[in-house]
């Protein structure tokens, strides 16, 4: 043991010797008081023999605290690392360089960082006595590091959770960067798209000629066009390139975004749709209008008459759309159409009038013509049959042969004022046995029976 330590202090006052050599003591003082980087000179069991101020930083110890003693008394996180350099000089005589150091001076809340350079000392006979330490801080350089990693990473972030396709290149066209939803799209790998022009890439079917235009002239390119997937299928785009100029004014790269349109196009094709079926559902309802205006005329005595039954014919057309437009005019069922045209003259009311039959969807055509008739129905039950009597009952009743897809609907009246069929044909008459058989193409019979009226009508489910 003590051999080791004499040992070791013969290396130690061997260093100091070379270390504070007179001849080279000033300038080397010098250096060390103005560098604007940490330097210290280490011994080979790793004591400090010269420290300047800025090293001292990394652990807040003075200059004074340093001189004699080993980094593991000074900085003990350090030493295992700072002694396997140490080790490695001596075994190698190579010096090792870029080695990073992190650390927290006392006081301080963030962390600091250096990066170290660690050089051989060498005595006259070129034995290894000593390691020189340099150390430069490099704490704003790793921050701004860090903060370019992280908006690098939020970019990348954001570029891929946005659903266009969106891709840079350089100034020929030639992809350099693109993000997540491209590379999904794209029939090619991912490592074959980098270098690629955006035209192979995604396949558009048109538009080649004026992109090669807009390389030539430097100008913006704006199209919609159809891109082709990885699947194979092509898709709507809305195709925007934009040049991004340098600093001498011609265009460096270009910046490409692909928005898919598809949703929109269904959706303008679904407006055109919704408007052609509008206005030819308008000109069909002001055909059943003028149809009912002109009927009406010839059941009316005077003015008042006339508007009277035309009102309530209009009412009822008007309930018919009503319900309709309720159910987007994809369809209304059977029972709310009867309940709505039964409205004005009591509704459905199982003491008076009884419904029954399974739940079926009625299409805009039925429920428009179905409404009429069985508005007349009412209107008439109303003023000569079974609901103008206490006594009187209506059942209604529908089947559905879903084999023959044919619906049937049978209006029965009971218990009212004896029935006897009318001398001329109104305008009841003619919606009930003409105009809704024709339209629905189905066939109907009006029964004028002793114990009041029985309607029967057929037609395709």
């Amino acid at each position: 043991m003590s051999n080791n330590l004499a040992h070791t202090g013969d290396v130690y006052r061997k260093s100091v010797t070379v270390a504070l050599d007179p001849p080279h003591e000033p300038s080397l003082q010098f250096l060390y008081d103005t560098a604007p980087i940490g330097l210290a000179y280490l011994s080979l069991d790793c004591r400090y023999l010269r420290i300047n101020q800025h090293l001292t930083e990394i652990c807040g110890i003075s200059v004074e605290g340093h001189l004699g003693h080993t980094v593991r008394e000074c900085v003990p996180a350090l030493a295992d690392a700072v002694e396997a350099i140490v080790h490695t000089i001596v075994e190698t005589g190579e010096p090792v360089t870029g080695i990073e150091v992190a650390g927290q001076n006392p006081g301080d809340t963030i962390d600091r960082s250096w990066i170290t350079y660690w050089h051989p000392m060498r005595d006259p006979n070129g034995e290894i006595v000593g390691v020189n330490v340099a150390a430069m801080e490099i704490t704003r350089r790793k921050q701004a590091e860090m903060a370019l990693q992280a908006s690098e990473q939020q970019f990348r972030t954001l570029a891929d959770s946005i659903p266009q396709l969106v891709w840079m290149s350089d100034a020929d066209g030639s992809i350099f960067w693109f993000n997540g939803q491209l590379a999904e799209f794209s029939a090619l790998p991912a490592g074959e798209i980098a270098g690629q022009d955006w035209f192979k890439v995604l396949r558009p079917d048109k538009g080649c000629g004026q992109w090669t235009q807009s390389v030539t002239t430097g100008e913006r390119f704006e199209m919609e066009m159809a891109l082709r997937g990885r699947d194979g299928q092509e898709r709507p785009y809305l195709t925007r390139v934009v040049p991004l100029h340098g600093p001498g004014g011609g265009v460096d790269r270009w910046l490409g975004t692909h928005i898919d349109i598809g949703e929109l196009k269904r959706r303008e094709e679904h407006i055109q749709f919704i408007a052609e079926e509008l206005s030819h559902r308008s000109k069909n309802l002001l055909s059943v209008v003028i149809a009912i205006a002109r009927q009406t005329v010839g059941q009316t005595v005077d003015i008042a008459d006339y508007h009277a039954r035309l009102a309530l014919r209009l009412t009822a057309l008007a309930q018919c759309n009503d319900l309709l437009v309720r159910d987007n005019w994809f369809g209304t069922p059977l029972l709310d159409l009867l309940a709505g045209q039964l409205k004005p003259f009591g509704g459905i009311d199982q003491e008076r009038v009884e419904v029954a039959g399974p739940r079926i969807m009625l299409n805009a055509a039925a429920v428009q013509h179905l409404g009429l008739a069985l508005h007349e129905l009412a209107t008439n039950a109303s003023k000569y049959g079974a609901l103008s009597s206490d006594a009187g009952r209506v059942t209604i009743d529908w089947t559905l042969d879903e084999e023959a897809r044919r619906i049937r609907i049978c209006w029965h009246e009971s218990g009212g004022p004896a029935v006897a069929a009318p001398q001329r044909q109104g305008f009841g008459s003619i919606v009930i046995e003409q105009i809704v058989p024709r339209a629905l193409k189905g066939k109907g019979t009006m029964e004028y029976l002793p114990e009041g009226v029985r309607w029967t009508f057929a037609f395709p489910a």
